[in-house]
């Protein structure tokens, strides 16, 4: 993405054509300073290793600089103020804070104000250019989240599409920006509809319009990596459209894509299937494809019926075999051998220590093995006669448990998911407990050892779907679980 630096409208003559006797006034040197300052910020916010410590300190730099020179020229000050929005919106977003993201928007409005009180387009659009419209959307859309308000995330949304009149609608990475924020959008839309009860039938609408842009993205990218083949000398340019651009871009479309599909339609299952597949092939280094795509995946064979008999268990058994083959490649990439997940289940269950430590892999290990497991899991639960037959899902709990704990693939799963739990407190826990609530594997004691483990180590706070535990409805232990303390307290009292 284009950034704004700092501008250097003070130039300096070089010491060599000074004349012998230096008549500098203090007004040069000021702006000299001034120069230097901005300069040495922009520096630090285009620095992947700067800290939040430092960018914290941006602020108040800024702040003491304009402090410091009340007669500072508008341009310095414009770029003074970008630079304060930008840390600002960083800051906001890595925290999820709203009130650093409402102060990195009056930053952005003070620039608008700057530049002729707004009242002139055209000199506010060059004043903010697409990146300082996109961050102040940015920020907005934080504000509009964390707020749940429709009204901000307008006014967010307004602001992205600004940034790609600005930039003449042709850019990949301000158009692709818009895309995300629509998408977010709908999410949220969504959610307070499901919390007002309505029908969410405004979420479509921005998900469609993601859509639009995300395949307006493919052509732009397709004309962008034409112009740098025939330009491969001049190809150091930081905007340049990469392939990881480019498959980050197909990567929201599947998902968009899954999102607006017909459920019970075998061909938009496909299509939304090839979008994911593409993304990953697109960027086969980064988990980030992969893990959509399982969890895309496990929430599709898990309502499989939708489907009807269109889409038969050989095709999801495929399906979730070439996943897993994927999940293997990426995880030797990564020095783990996926066999050792039975390895440690077993020197876990003879009590013997010895073996792998949380230091000794890779921190995305826990991560990939969660992700897996949750996708194998989900397998086994929407296909059981393939472990017990078509009659044994009434039988017994003691019998059922007993043919289940010899299947290969609910054994595989249960591994993979401990293996996460073993190097990662949070992980693996959760997907157990939905595993052993599901009907036909439904074990109380295992589900409450580890639905209570996940929710010692805070994972409910990230997810927590009561439905997942119909077999458990009923049980003391997950009511008091499930009810939030409030009820709790009134139980007791």
């Amino acid at each position: 993405m284009e950034k704004r630096t700092a501008s250097n409208d003070a130039v300096t003559n070089p010491s060599s054509k000074r004349s012998a006797i230096d008549h500098n006034d203090q007004g040069h040197n000021d702006q000299a300073a001034v120069d230097d300052e901005l300069s040495s910020i922009n520096d630090l916010l285009q620095d992947e290793e700067t800290s939040q410590k430092q960018t914290w300190q941006i602020g108040k730099r800024v702040k003491r600089l304009l402090e410091s020179h009340e007669n500072l020229p508008i341009s310095k000050q414009l770029d003074a103020y970008f630079l304060w929005g930008t840390a600002l919106t960083r800051l906001a977003s890595l925290n999820e804070d709203p009130t650093l993201a409402d102060a990195a928007a009056d930053k952005f409005e003070q620039m608008m104000q700057l530049s002729n009180g707004g009242a002139d387009e055209d000199v506010v659009d060059a004043a903010l250019g697409p990146v300082g419209f996109s961050l102040w959307g940015s920020s907005l859309l934080i504000v509009a989240t964390e707020t749940q308000s429709r009204e901000v995330l307008d006014r967010a949304l307004a602001k992205f599409q600004r940034a790609v009149k600005v930039d003449g609608g042709t850019t990949f990475e301000t158009r692709f920006q818009f895309a995300k924020a629509l998408k977010e959008g709908g999410d949220l839309v969504t959610f307070l509809e499901q919390e007002e009860d309505k029908k969410c039938v405004k979420k479509s609408s921005y998900y469609k319009r993601a859509l639009q842009i995300c395949r307006r993205l493919e052509e732009i990218y397709q004309v962008e990596s034409q112009k740098q083949e025939e330009h491969v000398e001049e190809s150091e340019d930081d905007d340049k459209v990469t392939v990881q651009d480019f498959a980050e871009a197909k990567l929201l479309e599947a998902v968009l894509q899954g999102l607006l599909e017909d459920s019970s339609s075998v061909d938009d299952f496909h299509r939304t299937i090839a979008l994911y597949q593409e993304a990953s092939a697109l960027n086969r280094g980064s988990a980030e494809a992969l893990t959509e795509m399982t969890n895309y995946l496990a929430a599709r064979c898990l309502k499989r019926a939708t489907l009807g008999a269109k889409f038969i268990v050989h095709e999801w058994t495929k399906l979730f075999d070439n996943l897993e083959a994927e999940y293997k490649s990426l995880l030797l990439d990564a020095g783990f051998d996926l066999q050792e997940c039975h390895n440690i289940c077993h020197r876990k269950d003879t009590h013997n220590q010895e073996g792998l430590d949380e230091e000794e892999v890779e921190e995305q290990v826990p991560h990939l093995l969660n992700t897996l497991g949750k996708g194998l899991a989900a397998f086994v639960r929407s296909f059981p006669h393939l472990v017990d037959g078509a009659g044994q899902q009434k039988k017994k709990q003691k019998r059922k448990r007993h043919e289940v704990s010899g299947n290969a693939r609910f054994t595989h799963a249960v591994e993979i998911l401990r293996s996460a739990h073993h190097f990662h407190d949070k992980l693996g826990s959760y997907y157990l407990a939905c595993l052993y609530a599901s009907p036909a594997f439904e074990d109380e004691v295992q589900c409450r050892t580890w639905l209570e483990t996940a929710d010692s180590y805070g994972a409910l706070e990230d997810e927590f779907d009561v439905q997942e535990f119909t077999t458990m409805h009923d049980k003391a232990w997950f009511k008091r679980l499930a009810q939030p303390q409030v009820q709790i307290d009134e139980i007791d009292g």
